[in-house]
């Protein structure tokens, strides 16, 4: 699928703010969303580089502190983890597909609603002003091969005073953290025709790699 190259900064502004086989997808999560299974206590730390290597960092903004601080009542101490990356090879800063990872760790009260309150709040923000969002497709929820915890991905259309978009994103909540992996696309093209199973084994692949224990 053809990608619509731009640089970092256009992300932010989109959010201010990844193939492995799947074990399938369900437009139908559970009343209580995704089956949560609980890693031990960890925090996000964002990587030089995700996806084996492939993505390296493009922009590693100050985090907007601002999400931890809207999701304290189910987050706990929360601190928010922000960076954007972009293929190892890109001869430019706007050649290539941008990937962003963006999450706020701590002590999560309830995955579920933490999730819900936590996607609210960063697919409605953009450096120029809030948006209109609304869910197109999904909440489909794929369980990797390469891991067993799921992971949730929709997509959202966006529409604020530049025009109207559309934002692909996979995430994940557990007891440390609520974290989002969505990636640049060319608005031109057809959300239908967008591979959110690729995405979701992307995620996985990112959340192993963000991930860093700590003792409880």
């Amino acid at each position: 699928m053809k990608r619509w190259t731009r640089p970092a900064a256009m992300v932010l502004s989109a959010v201010v703010l990844a193939g492995c086989s799947s074990g399938g997808g369900s437009d139908s999560p559970s009343a209580n969303g995704p089956r949560q299974v609980t890693p031990g206590p960890y925090r996000m730390t964002m990587p030089k580089a995700i996806l084996g290597g492939t993505f390296t960092e493009s922009d590693h903004a100050e985090p907007d502190q601002n999400i931890a601080s809207a999701l304290s009542g189910q987050v706990e101490n929360g601190v928010t983890a922000f960076a954007t990356y972009q293929p190892a090879n890109r001869k430019s800063d706007t050649e290539g597909t941008v990937v962003a990872v963006i999450g706020v760790y701590g002590t999560v009260l309830s995955p579920v609603t933490a999730r819900e309150e936590f996607l609210k709040f960063a697919e409605s923000r953009s450096v120029t002003g809030d948006v209109q969002t609304t869910v197109i497709i999904g909440p489909r929820t794929f369980t990797p091969g390469s891991s067993s915890e799921p992971v949730s991905c929709r997509i959202v259309r966006k529409t604020d005073s530049t025009g109207t978009s559309w934002q692909p994103g996979c995430s994940w909540a557990d007891g440390s953290a609520v974290a989002r992996v969505s990636e640049s696309v060319d608005p031109r093209d057809s959300p239908a025709d967008y591979d959110l199973e690729a995405l979701a084994a992307k995620t996985a692949t990112v959340r192993n790699e963000v991930r860093t224990p700590v003792t409880p």
